[in-house]
């Protein structure tokens, strides 16, 4: 498995440059223009409305003022038309010149005939003919017609033309607009200002603080809320979601921190797994050379009977060598899957030591090393697992071996305190650097790669001790002053697992065990006839009368014939399981009586609840240590014989209860 390290989102290239805003682009310059174009566009188009109805109310004052003209004057020349005056007429029409605007005034008689004229200007010239009656409106020019009526009689046509300065009230007009038009602009100018202030001045604050985390990645930065409008409610929401970019963004630290820690522990596990790979097949590999040169020895003509013996024991270290590789191993993975069940027992510290010693004095004797053993003057004993306290203390002891040159010491204390049981195991050895210390108990861990020292190890044992210790509730302690000054191991339980008193299991006799050993019937069933056979002839060797069978229905039929005190059934049998033949011998008359023992190279909890339903009084895992199983028969045989019983003994395994060795 290889595992590359990835980034942090946190890590990755942020482009931390905001553009720098045009004015003309800006928020506030196009409210400025909004408001003032706006402002404009409404004085403009009032200003057009107002100047078109003033026009349309101007033209028509001028036909109005003319209308009213031609009615005085029409009164006037109506008698010079009656009495045919032609000197009063001009008279009255040339009272006109009085009047600018009115260019030609002129009278015609009822056949369309003119009659008398006057004209401001050489320029201007009546009409040959009178128009229709009526007004006419030209650009600047106006023309009216109109009938000169007296006592009901129609006398003639008045005819009159005014232009009315329309260019100049137009100036006029334009230069109010004008006026109008800046006080207009000033005032909008004035009012956006003011509008900025409300509108733009928080959004630039916002942007500001925005610019400013983008640039130094401060998400603790705040925009100010000045207002309690919609514009404070924006810039109270905006900083609401900075409080959850913060929040999230310090989660997301601390989740990559997490993440990359994980993935640092996954490459480091890895790379003591592929450690541990290595040094298992050497591990494993080296005990298979002295085993097979040792066979060859043994198969020679030549072979003495002194060689023969050494070579059975070359054979029996190294297959014990390898036995206890294996235990090793599965012991670690039943306490990391926590399915490891301990034989609780008031048990004799001193037997404990004993048998600690015993493990790792072969590695002390060969290293020429001195053991030196302080106990305290009281007779412990302790609460646990006998077996698997021994287990933990022969493993520091075998790691301070391997760890001190040859002629070193190695002191094992135990010390009785206030609280706790102390047991510690120092030595002058290599020491430890600081910063291993803590990865020291943990799986696959090791000072230095296995090649470089012979007994290396797999790297499992201080983690065996850490996981032990903690199922006897108590703890695991290292110390070292430094590289090349020694260390000391030790673990600690409870002052409460502690009595100080005496065993009192009662001694039992040679002639004793001679005689139940003789009437003791043990039934084996296995499949693997070098497995079975090699351990029924250890057992014969022992004293106890041994029945094999190779096959689960010729188990059956041995065990109801010869009716064993024990039987050990293997569970994969091809013909018919170690779960079957345990039902059926439950299921006899004779059968309860009879203690059952699975022993199969599966040691999970399921695979042990399994042998429980099934009616097996315990569960052993290949290899099966003929020790171990050699004091369990002792411990079944003495209990018959003193006619205790399977009850008695049930009592004292946990009856029908599945545990692992």
């Amino acid at each position: 498995m290889n595992l590359t390290e990835a980034p942090s989102p946190l890590d990755m290239p942020v482009n931390s440059e905001l553009p720098v805003l045009n004015p003309r682009r800006s928020v506030r310059g196009k409210l400025m223009r909004l408001v003032l174009a706006t402002t404009a566009a409404a004085v403009c188009a009032s200003g057009a409305a107002m100047l078109t109805y003033d026009l349309s109310v101007y033209r028509n004052s001028w036909v109005t003022d003319l209308a009213s003209e031609a009615s005085i004057l029409g009164v006037s020349v109506a008698p010079a038309l009656e009495f045919d005056d032609l000197a009063i007429a001009d008279r009255d029409l040339g009272a006109m010149r009085v009047r600018p605007a009115v260019l030609v005034a002129a009278l015609y008689t009822v056949d369309g005939r003119l009659y008398a004229a006057y004209t401001r200007d050489s320029n201007s010239s009546p009409p040959f003919k009178p128009p229709p009656h009526g007004a006419t409106i030209a650009g600047e020019r106006v023309e009216l017609s109109q009938a000169v009526v007296h006592n009901g009689e129609l006398l003639g046509t008045l005819y009159l033309r005014a232009r009315f300065d329309l260019l100049a009230r137009l100036a006029a007009y334009l230069r109010i607009f004008a006026l109008v038009m800046a006080g207009s602009l000033a005032a909008a100018y004035v009012l956006s200002r003011q509008l900025q202030q409300a509108v733009v001045d928080p959004l630039d604050a916002m942007t500001g603080v925005a610019r400013q985390i983008v640039q130094r990645r401060d998400y603790s930065l705040r925009a100010s809320k000045t207002t309690d409008d919609e514009i404070g409610i924006s810039v109270l929401a905006f900083n609401n979601m900075l409080d959850e970019v913060e929040a999230r963004a310090r989660s997301l630290e601390t989740e990559v921190r997490v993440r990359q820690a994980a993935e640092a522990a996954l490459r480091a596990a890895d790379r003591r797994k592929d450690e541990f790979l290595a040094t298992l097949a050497h591990e494993l590999r080296n005990p298979l050379a002295p085993i097979r040169h040792a066979v060859r020895l043994l198969e020679s003509k030549d072979v003495t009977e002194q060689q023969q013996q050494w070579s059975r024991s070359v054979i029996g270290r190294q297959v014990q060598r390898m036995a206890l590789l294996l235990d090793d191993l599965l012991d670690v993975s039943r306490i990391t899957r926590g399915q490891l069940n301990l034989r609780i027992d008031l048990v004799d510290l001193g037997s404990v030591v004993d048998a600690a010693v015993e493990v790792a004095r072969p590695l002390i004797d060969a290293k020429k090393q001195q053991l030196v053993i302080t106990l305290p003057g009281q007779h412990l004993m302790v609460s646990g697992d006998p077996l698997r306290l021994s287990q933990a203390l022969s493993n520091l002891l075998t790691n301070a071996a391997k760890y001190t040159d040859e002629a070193g010491t190695i002191t094992l204390a135990v010390e009785l305190l206030d609280t706790e049981l102390k047991v510690a195991v120092k030595d002058n050895g290599i020491g430890i650097d600081a910063k291993a210390i803590p990865g020291l108990f943990e799986i696959f861990a090791q000072l230095e790669p296995a090649i470089d020292r012979a007994e290396g190890g797999l790297g499992i044992g201080l983690a065996l001790v850490k996981g032990l210790i903690a199922l006897h509730g108590g703890r695991v302690e290292v110390v070292s002053p430094g590289v090349g000054l020694g260390s000391e191991f030790s673990f600690c339980l409870p002052r409460s697992a502690v009595v100080i008193g005496t065993d009192t299991t009662p001694p039992t006799s040679e002639a004793e065990e001679h005689l139940g050993r003789r009437d003791f019937k043990i039934l084996m069933a296995d499949d693997n006839r070098d497995a079975v056979d090699s351990m029924a002839l250890l057992l014969e060797l022992g004293g106890y009368q041994v029945l094999v069978a190779h096959t689960g229905r010729a188990a059956v039929a041995m065990a109801a014939e010869h009716r064993p005190d024990v039987v050990l059934l293997d569970i994969g049998m091809p013909d018919v399981s170690g779960h079957e033949v345990a039902r059926t011998i439950r299921q006899a008359d004779w059968g309860e009586s009879v203690y059952l023992i699975a022993i199969t190279g599966w040691g999970d909890v399921q695979d042990k609840e399994r042998a429980r339903v099934a009616g097996f009084d315990r569960h052993l895992t290949k290899p099966v240590d003929p020790d171990q199983l050699g004091k369990l028969l002792h411990e079944l045989m003495i209990h018959r014989t003193s006619r205790a019983g399977r009850t008695a003994c049930s009592q004292a395994d946990t009856p029908n209860a599945v545990q692992s060795r």
